[in-house]
């Protein structure tokens, strides 16, 4: 038996804990899929038709001089993917078709995200950090911040998590780190061949494995000391105030502070804000995946439930697509440019 979008989204609408605006939000992108006409049930959606939907949604805000075109229709585009990306989970679709690229559109309360292009700064301007002062690590300190961007990109953890920098936080140590494909929770039944990591929430405390990709496991790798001490902390580097060193770093990178969402002034860039980046591309990879992989509390027994939502989880890390300098280090170019190669110098 086929079924329409109206349906499909009842039916995920049912299943979730959402607001009523975020319903109605829902609902109103239903209203325009039954203007626009189509009778292509959603086991049979296609680009093609994914496309169309999303030009004439488009097209109509601009007819109807909206002030945000492109926001109308990338808001469409987020709601259709997340019904056919929860339609693939429950098997009622063999596979969501691809999407279009969003449209362009003017942020109306701000950006608390930092973009691909500004990872790829700050990766490279690690190069450029200034030894602290009494440093005799084995690695330039350039080094430990970049494995620190990867896991804050690939795992949106805390602060505290990476550095210790209060006497609450429980930082990964070399002991978290679990080289082989058998997560130390026996209860998880996948396998990765990168190994796993083991970390806790500094808020909630709430205990996390999570397997390791490959940009992950070669960070990682980067910093393994010859005389490992399994009490050891993983990341070096932070201080006493990691924050102001990675304020330092956006200087170095070139990055605009951002926009306070109220008053539209500027603020500086803070660690925590990794962690609202790594949520916006793992909703854009796989929409809600970032309620597991950041571990945020979900209404609703079925959605909470550990079995169904740990592989989810575990899909999003072993394919998210990484910033392009994340890829520099298991390509053989590390310390130098993967475009050009040309190479830097660390400043320590």
């Amino acid at each position: 038996m086929q079924t329409n979008f109206d349906a499909a989204v009842n039916q995920y609408l049912r299943a979730k804990t959402v607001s009523r605006g975020t319903r109605n939000e829902y609902l109103s992108t239903v209203r325009k899929w039954e203007q626009w006409g189509s009778g292509v049930p959603i086991e049979e959606l296609q680009r093609k038709n994914v496309r169309e939907f999303l030009d004439w949604v488009y097209e109509r805000a601009v007819a109807d001089h909206g002030t945000n075109p492109g926001r109308t229709v990338n808001k469409a585009r987020e709601h259709l993917r997340a019904v056919l990306s929860w339609a693939w989970e429950q098997e009622l679709i063999d596979a969501p078709p691809r999407f279009p690229k969003p449209r362009p559109q003017r942020d109306v309360a701000g950006r608390h995200y930092l973009t691909k292009a500004e990872l790829n700064a700050l990766y490279f301007a690690t190069h450029q950090m200034k030894r602290p002062r009494g440093w005799e690590e084995p690695f330039p300190v350039g080094r430990y911040w970049r494995a620190a961007l990867v896991v804050f990109f690939n795992y949106g953890v805390d602060t505290g998590t990476i550095w210790r920098s209060a006497p609450a936080h429980e930082p990964i140590l070399w002991r978290h780190v679990t080289w082989g494909p058998q997560s130390p929770d026996r209860e998880l039944k996948e396998r990765s061949k990168w190994g796993w990591l083991f970390y806790r929430r500094v808020k909630t405390g709430k205990a996390f494995y999570r397997p390791m990709n490959r940009v992950v496991h070669a960070h990682l790798k980067s910093i393994l000391p010859k005389d490992l001490e399994p009490e050891a902390p993983v990341f070096l580097g932070g201080g006493a105030r990691p924050n102001a060193r990675f304020q330092e770093l956006c200087t170095l990178a070139g990055i605009k502070p951002r926009a306070n969402v109220e008053t539209g002034a500027e603020e500086t860039w803070e660690l925590k804000d990794l962690r609202k980046t790594c949520a916006t591309y793992y909703d854009q990879h796989l929409p809600e995946s970032s309620i597991e992989i950041l571990g945020h509390s979900v209404g609703g027994i079925t959605y909470r439930h550990y079995a169904h939502r740990a592989p989810l989880a575990f899909k999003a890390i072993m394919s998210i697509p990484q910033p392009t300098a994340f890829s520099a280090l298991i390509h053989g170019h590390d310390g130098e440019c993967p475009c050009c190669r040309r190479p830097f110098a660390d400043a320590g």
